[in-house]
């Protein structure tokens, strides 16, 4: 049974998530724009962000912040570095942030278009259909679990539109793909709303 549950991929009807996968995958060098929105039950507004988002050839990946400030985030095998302006680069190991190392993996599988891989981490679940789709991922290791509870990923056709970590006491980042800045995201910027834009690709 608990291997069963460990690779349970459930399908609808309507879409194939292999061949979602492969219409998704990027050959690398890759580079694409974001906005990131940080939903915290400690913070009264959310945290916005917009940078890009670079899929080298070496297979590392690079999260640039651009504004409100400017961070670079480099993630390649087991290791990150961190540089943001007016610190000392820092470097540490994945096994230091689990939710590193969920991101990492999803996001890369989903640029090489890896069923496989994905399977081997997280139970995937495809809803929808090929012109609006769905892709839920839940981890399956225990210490990222603590972590993340989920990940999704809403699309249309074959471009990803958000890519959503939710953590377990309710915290959130979402994360827009393919965005040029926050006034293409609707307004105001509450959770429920983003939410609806990611999902049903409507214009704010």
């Amino acid at each position: 049974m608990a291997l069963a549950l460990t690779t349970a991929v459930a399908h609808a009807t309507d879409v194939d998530t292999r061949a979602l996968l492969a219409r998704l995958s990027r050959p690398a060098p890759d580079t694409t724009t974001f906005v990131e929105v940080r939903y915290s039950g400690l913070l009264a507004e959310p945290l916005v962000a917009s940078g890009r988002l670079q899929h080298r050839a070496d297979g590392a990946l690079v999260r640039e912040i651009l504004e409100p400030y400017r961070e670079t985030t480099t993630l390649k095998g087991e290791n990150v570095r961190l540089e943001r302006e007016g610190s000392k680069p820092r470097s540490f190991s994945l096994d230091r942030a689990p939710e590193l190392r969920g991101m990492l993996s999803s996001f890369g599988a989903l640029l090489a278009g890896d069923l496989g891989l994905l399977e081997r981490h997280f139970v995937v679940t495809t809803r929808g259909t090929e012109a609006r789709w769905q892709i839920e991922l839940i981890p399956m290791d225990e210490k990222l679990k603590r972590r993340l509870a989920r990940i999704q990923v809403d699309g249309t056709l074959d471009s990803a539109r958000c890519f959503t970590m939710s953590e377990p006491d309710g915290d959130a980042s979402v994360m827009a793909i393919g965005v040029q800045g926050p006034a293409e995201l609707p307004k105001p910027l509450a959770r429920e709303s983003l939410a609806a834009w990611c999902s049903t690709g409507a214009e704010p």
